[in-house]
């Protein structure tokens, strides 16, 4: 008998606890509805200006992420061209391409001989008639090395020129990597110019979400003021404009994915021809739901950190 009246009022006091909490809840969110209908356009405005906020970034990373796609897309591998004396014997050329084969960096060998060169010089160049007229080829037999993903830096593919330099029956060493230096410093500077915006932006949907929540909080001043004398716990008074500031956080945030949709819509058929002066076909990408989720979900993690700083610092000078 005893247990089952232990058990019923441990019951009855989860349940009325549940109870409080739901109440509060629905309060602080009838607070943060109620407040946005009160100064709709005001809230409009601060809203608009996150979005964008927000937008401006995400839209970088997207040019910065279909950038790397592009690149990959239309840029080949670089490799490096090895030229091999003539020479060589082919018992000789072929230990030599074995021997290239066993460096770890490289992915592949393209082994072209000389009358492959030579049929490819005239394919390319147009000058057939020209080497007709000499009684021996001239061109030399060629190695093409592709590398590995991992040896894809300037600094491993010179220092791969530097060894197979280094060994007997190699003419040349070419490495045509331009290109992909330039590439790599374009794309570096992209992801840097991305990243100190994203930083700016921050701070500013930080301060614009903090002085909405701080004009929030005087034009309440008084009922802040009533709700301490009267008992009211920090968490109670907190927690509508901290709300207030995740619903900010969230409905700016789900705007800037709307722009950012927009602004990749405008700009497709753009890329479309860029691509068909390249020869290729590459359609912009937008976000995926992940980045989407990621996002919104620390748009709203911006908001309740601003509204928090601004209400404690506001209730600690009231204090």
């Amino acid at each position: 008998m005893k247990n089952s009246t232990v058990r019923s009022s441990k019951s009855k006091i989860q349940n009325n606890f549940l109870a409080r909490w739901k109440r509060q809840i629905g309060y602080a969110w009838h607070n943060v509805f109620n407040n946005f209908y009160q100064h709709i356009l005001a809230s409009l405005l601060t809203i608009f200006v996150i979005a964008i906020s927000i937008a401006l970034p995400t839209i970088g990373y997207l040019l910065w992420k279909n950038a790397n796609e592009a690149a990959q897309q239309w840029y080949p591998t670089p490799n490096l061209t090895i030229y091999i004396s003539k020479t060589l014997t082919p018992e000789q050329t072929t230990d030599l391409i074995t021997k290239f084969k066993t460096y770890s960096e490289v992915d592949k060998v393209d082994y072209l001989s000389r009358d492959e060169t030579k049929e490819e010089f005239i394919t390319w160049s147009g000058f057939g008639n020209a080497l007709d007229l000499l009684d021996d080829n001239p061109l030399p037999a060629v190695a093409i090395i592709i590398p590995k993903d991992e040896a894809k830096q300037t600094t491993i593919l010179h220092q791969l020129q530097i060894e197979f330099l280094k060994l007997d029956g190699v003419d040349d060493v070419r490495l045509d990597d331009s290109w992909f230096t330039r590439l790599i410093a374009l794309t570096d500077m992209v992801k840097s110019i991305v990243w100190i915006i994203s930083i700016f932006m921050i701070i500013a949907v930080s301060l614009v979400i903090g002085n909405s929540i701080r004009l929030n909080i005087f034009a309440r001043r008084q009922t802040i003021v009533v709700m301490q004398l009267i008992g009211a716990t920090e968490g109670f008074i907190l927690r509508p404009f901290l709300y207030n500031g995740i619903f900010i956080g969230l409905v700016s945030a789900i705007l800037a994915l709307i722009l950012s949709e927009v602004f990749i819509l405008q700009i497709d058929a753009i890329i479309l021809n860029v691509s068909d002066v390249f020869g290729t076909i590459f359609t912009i990408k937008g976000l995926v739901w992940d980045e989407c989720i990621l996002i919104i979900l620390f748009s709203m993690i911006i908001g309740w950190l601003s509204a928090l700083i601004t209400t404690k610092r506001y209730l600690n000078i009231t204090g």
